[in-house]
């Protein structure tokens, strides 16, 4: 089986070093890694569960959803080491003690080392984050330097960057004084249209008005029409 870091696996699945960092400290309990040295690595098919996760995120699934569903899939793993671990015995219950007592008790102790296990990880996620941080700050410091050596450079090497740099900025002033223009024109046959339009619409009114009197007209002669035969009769 082969094993890897999370460098490698930062790597084979392009996720940022620092976020595959992080979510190997989130979902611990889900990632079957084995210490190996200094190193923490992972088995091939954890690339699978990386990807996974990292897909959750993108679709704007929260941690403690993500969570739920792995706990439904996924049987919960430990990090295992691979030097030999010595386990201490576990204290005998006196046979004196109340069972529900030491029932308390025992709940209480695991949610102490769930707690203590949350606090190692957010120690351990303010230690990534701080190296982030540092070389930010490396990464400031060498713009600055660079920055100052492009003062320093000749002249010779400068204008003709400035020269390319004044000629694009007056084609681009040249194109926006052309955008104006045209934007102006626009507004203008925009107006007109507009004005057009109402006078259309005032003429549909006026159409629509004439046809209602037209056929009450209509209406008028034949109930007069039919009324005369009728009188006839």
């Amino acid at each position: 089986m082969n094993w890897y870091s999370l460098a490698e696996i930062s790597k084979l699945t392009r996720i940022p070093a620092p976020t595959a960092r992080r979510y190997a400290l989130l979902f611990k309990e889900y990632l079957p890694g084995k210490r190996m040295g200094r190193t923490t690595k992972y088995p091939e098919e954890a690339l699978t569960l990386f990807q996974r996760i990292n897909a959750e995120y993108q679709d704007g699934r929260l941690t403690h959803e993500i969570e739920e569903e792995l706990h439904q899939e996924i049987p919960r793993t430990i990090e295992v080491s691979s030097s030999p671990v010595v386990q201490s015995p576990l204290p005998a219950v006196h046979a004196g003690f109340d069972p529900a007592l030491v029932s308390t008790v025992t709940d209480l102790l695991g949610r102490f080392g769930k707690c203590l296990e949350v606090l190692s990880n957010q120690k351990s996620l303010i230690e990534h984050q701080r190296l982030d941080i540092q070389r930010l700050k490396t990464a400031f410091v060498q713009l600055a330097q660079n920055q100052k050596r492009l003062k320093h450079l000749p002249q010779a090497l400068i204008r003709p960057v400035a020269l390319d740099q004044e000629r694009r900025s007056q084609v681009l002033a040249q194109k926006d004084a052309e955008l104006e223009a045209t934007t102006q024109e626009l507004l203008s046959e925009q107006g007109e249209i507009t004005a057009k339009l109402k006078v259309l619409e005032a003429e549909i009114v006026r159409l629509r008005k004439d046809r209602r009197d037209l056929e009450r007209y209509l209406l008028d002669k034949i109930s007069q029409a039919q009324a005369g035969p009728e009188k006839t009769s």
